[in-house]
This record gives C-alpha cells, structure tokens and sequence, in this order.
C-alpha cells in the first residue's frame, strides 16, 4: 500500500490506461516532459490576451490532466478554454489557480514515479 496521499491527482486513472507499472512510470515522465512547456506557452498566452493560444493551450493541457486525474486541473483549464472560445474576459479565479494546481499536479505525478502502488521502487 502507498505512503503517498495525492490530492491533485488520482494515479489510478493513469494505472488503469497504462496497464502496468512500467507504463505508467513512462506515461508519468512523458506527462512531467511535455506539460511543462505546454504551460509556460499558455501563461504567456495569458499574460498577452492571446485568446487563440489560451484556448488551444488550455485544451492540450486538460486532455494530459485528464490521463491523469487531475480533477480540479481540468476544471479550471475548461473555464479558461470556454472564456477563450467565446472571446471573453479570463475568469479571475481560474486565471489566478491554474498554476498552483498545475504545480502540485507536477509533484504529485513525480511522487507518483516512485510509488510503490504503480510499479515503483
């Protein structure tokens, strides 16, 4: 049983999808890889007003974090996503939130690596 007490994210979503221990570490360090930038992009986005680049960020970032479980991830990319398709106003609350979420999604899916309840050491 694991140690590990996540709030950000549910590792067994991904355990399911990747089927084995070693999946789910390499699916895990390819989510660590390639969501970082997709982040810093869609922070600039927003710090520009970019509403074309939020949209499309927010939604690239939301499909990871559903492969993951990140529950309230998705939830507050979809806010910034809607708001960018409608060509609206960022949502205060979502705009301030993401990035924390999004980092403690980060060390969760790294603690994750090492969990012994999906294929760690």
């Amino acid at each position: 049983m694991s140690g590990v007490t996540y709030q950000a994210i549910d590792p067994s979503v991904l355990m399911v999808a990747a089927g084995d221990g070693a999946s789910f570490k390499m699916l895990s360090q390819t989510f660590l890889d390639h969501a970082a930038p997709i982040a810093v992009q869609l922070q600039r986005a927003l710090a520009d007003g970019q509403h074309a680049a939020i949209g499309r960020h927010s939604h690239a970032l939301k499909g990871m974090a559903g492969l993951i479980g990140a529950a309230e991830m998705i939830a507050l990319l979809q806010q910034l996503e809607t708001a960018a398709r409608l060509l609206q106003p960022m949502p205060a609350s979502a705009t301030a939130a993401w990035m924390p979420c999004f980092e403690q999604v980060c060390r969760e899916v790294a603690l994750s690596l090492d969990d012994p309840a999906y294929g760690g050491a």
